[in-house]
């Protein structure tokens, strides 16, 4: 009963989060402003959103068909349309609930293809890995080359914070509390010994070794890939995707029609922690991209009615993607072998 609890307040919290940023910021607006934001997104040229949403549809199969690579190393290669339906499944569940995508499509894939759900989720850790060294080698790569323009924000806004609490703790941290903490870890290995040593004699324990080295198995798929070099491209092709997605919406309207790619790479690197930091992204995202736009001359007003035209055509693939998944699998399905994964 409390995990249910648990489970259903989560999500409730990262969306909370996400709209008292979005009342927070726009209670920041006056009347003029406020007007402002709506004129843009009502005058924007949707043809552009529509090809940015075409981009990231093709993302979701570029993805799907990676993921596919991956699986094909520890398991019978699955058919490409379930691991692209159980992708579009996954993006609707992580708007619900926090990475409850990465459960969902394993158990997808696992009930409609012959993939142990333990192997998949070990190539979905696989992906994740990809993903955050991608978004960790873009991040460098902006905050080197346009130091001079978001460098300097960066580095504010993020590297700073990090900084302060983390001398904070070195400064705390003195010659007792270092023994206090060296006590204390040794207390606790002690014990976790001793309970492992126990448990090792257990039916539940061999289930879990079982399970873990599935897991480690699928997730070092990557070293069986067969044509690693396509498995690069993917990656890749994925990220560009997902700048191309971002830097076409500027052609939509009058205040980001002037920007160039270096903006758009900005705006997407940038963007992408927004999207990590609340539920689906709401509030941060608008708030970050707005940020970043005033960087490269974007009046903050127009910054901010770009970051909902941008969000909002994403979210709302990824709700009609995701339902017409969930409404497509048992059909596509029909004749074929529901596995039953003990």
């Amino acid at each position: 009963m409390k995990r249910r609890i648990a489970n259903v307040l989560k999500p409730l919290l990262f969306l909370g989060i996400g709209l008292l940023l979005v009342w927070w910021s726009l209670s920041g607006f006056d009347t003029s402003d406020k007007e402002q934001i709506l004129s843009s997104i009502k005058e924007a040229n949707y043809w552009w959103i529509v090809a940015s949403m075409t981009f990231a549809m093709m993302s979701h199969i570029s993805r799907a068909m990676r993921w596919q690579m991956l699986m094909a190393c520890v398991a019978p290669k699955p058919r490409l349309i379930n691991s692209l339906l159980a992708v579009s499944v996954s993006y609707l569940a992580n708007l619900a609930f926090p990475r409850m995508g990465e459960i969902t499509r394993c158990g997808i894939i696992s009930r409609y293809e012959p993939v142990p759900p333990e192997k998949a989720f070990g190539t979905v850790i696989t992906e994740r890995i990809i993903d955050v060294l991608s978004l960790l080698l873009l991040t460098f790569a902006v905050v080197v080359t346009q130091y001079k323009v978001i460098g300097a924000y960066f580095s504010e806004k993020v590297g700073v914070p990090l900084m302060v609490k983390f001398s904070g703790f070195v400064s705390s941290a003195n010659g007792l509390t270092y023994l206090f903490y060296l006590l204390a870890a040794g207390m606790v290995a002690a014990v976790l010994w001793w309970l492992l040593r126990s448990f090792r004699q257990t039916v539940v324990y061999q289930k879990i070794i079982s399970l873990g080295k599935g897991v480690a198995e699928g997730v070092l798929s990557v070293k069986k890939v067969e044509n690693l070099p396509l498995l690069i491209v993917h990656s890749v092709f994925i990220w560009f995707m997902y700048f191309a997605m971002v830097y076409i919406c500027f052609f939509a309207t009058t205040g980001t029609a002037n920007l160039g790619p270096q903006a758009g790479l900005a705006v997407m690197v940038m963007g992408s922690f927004g999207i990590i930091a609340t539920q689906g992204g709401i509030g941060a995202y608008q708030i970050i991209v707005a940020g970043v736009l005033v960087l490269y001359g974007v009046e903050y007003s127009l910054g901010y009615a770009f970051s909902w035209l941008v969000w909002g055509s994403q979210t709302l693939l990824v709700i009609i993607g995701g339902f017409m998944a969930m409404v497509a699998l048992p059909l596509v399905n029909k004749n074929r072998q529901v596995f039953v994964q003990e």
